[in-house]
Parts: structure tokens; C-alpha cells; sequence
């Protein structure tokens, strides 16, 4: 999470939806509010400028929960009336990281040098709900860069078994290796 401040906001939150029985809702719309608000750039400027009225971003908002979720309204109200609308995607990202942790699911980003089939993602997944006794799901993502190997993301947690990871502690250990002077060798 990007900013810790956030995370009183989004416990507030999860103690009020879970005393409502409505964590599911909760969970969802404030995620779909969130999604729209990172979709669309120009809703993003006015939310997050200073300089508009706390009042307009108050409607805004409330014409864009108005058929969803209560307690998503009241949590919108309570960040703008702080002047903390800034931490709405934080909040969202620790409200479903404690949901998933309550419900005993973990979200797991798996990222490969070349795209990996199917076959090979449901094999790790069910390595990894075993090892960990949890509903485990498997974001693919690639990037080039890291050559080979995987990078696992769970959580706070960074496995980093990439090649390219490898390299780099070797070019470190090859920059800081003292080498003998003249014929000493």
C-alpha cells in the first residue's frame, strides 16, 4: 500500500460492513468506484484538485454510488470531509486485502518472461493453495525484462526467482570483489 494513512479509513470501513453483514457489497462496490475513478482521467482531476469544492466532489460522488452499496456513500462522505480523497485507491487496496485475508483468499501476481499456458498457472495455483491452505487465484502478467525464472507477488511479499535477479547480484558481487594488485594473483 502506497499510503499507510489510508488503512484507519478502509478498518472503519471493513468494522462497519462486517457489524452490517455486508462485507461482500462493500467489497465490490467499493472496488467498482474505484475502477471508475482510475478509468476515467477527467473525473480523476476534478476529485483529487484542491481547488474544486468539497461540496461538488460530495455530489459527484453520490450521483455515482446513488444505487449501490449505503456504507460506500458514508465512507465517500467521511474522505471528503477530511480533505483525504487522495486515499481513496489506498483504502480500496487495504479493504481488500483484509477481505481476501478474512476470507481466506490470496490473490497472487505471477509475472514470467514469456507467457505461460494454462496448464502451467493451474499447476501453482494448486501448489500454492496447498502449502498455504487458502483460496489461492493467479494474476498472469509478462514482462520481457526479468529474462526467465518467475516473480511472485503476494500480499507484501516479493519472490524474486527471476534471471535477471541472478544477474544483478552477480554484476554486484563482481563490482565489489577486491581483486589482487599487480602479480600478487
Amino acid at each position: 500500500m502506497a499510503d499507510a494513512s489510508a488503512r484507519p479509513f478502509a478498518d472503519a470501513l471493513y468494522g462497519a460492513a462486517e457489524a452490517a453483514g455486508r462485507l461482500e457489497a462493500v467489497n465490490r462496490d467499493l472496488a467498482l468506484v474505484c475502477g471508475a475513478v482510475a478509468e476515467n482521467r477527467d473525473l480523476a482531476r476534478v476529485l483529487f484538485n484542491p481547488a474544486f469544492a468539497a461540496e461538488a466532489k460530495r455530489r459527484i460522488l453520490q450521483q455515482m454510488v446513488a444505487d449501490g452499496e449505503p456504507l460506500i456513500s458514508g465512507f465517500l462522505d467521511v474522505l471528503v470531509d477530511h480533505g483525504r480523497l487522495a486515499l481513496l485507491a489506498d483504502a480500496q487496496e487495504a479493504f481488500a486485502d483484509r477481505y481476501g485475508r478474512e476470507q481466506r483468499e490470496l490473490a497472487v501476481v505471477l509475472t514470467t518472461a514469456v507467457p505461460i499456458d494454462d496448464a502451467q498457472a493451474e499447476g501453482l495455483r494448486a501448489r500454492l493453495a496447498t502449502a498455504t491452505g487458502q483460496t489461492v487465484t493467479i494474476r498472469r502478467t509478462v514482462d520481457e525484462s526479468i529474462i526467465g525464472g518467475v516473480v511472485l507477488r503476494v500480499r507484501d511479499l516479493l519472490v524474486d526467482a527471476s534471471v535477471r535477479r541472478r544477474l544483478d547480484g552477480l554484476r554486484t558481487t563482481l563490482m565489489n570483489v577486491k581483486l589482487p594488485a599487480g602479480g600478487e594473483a
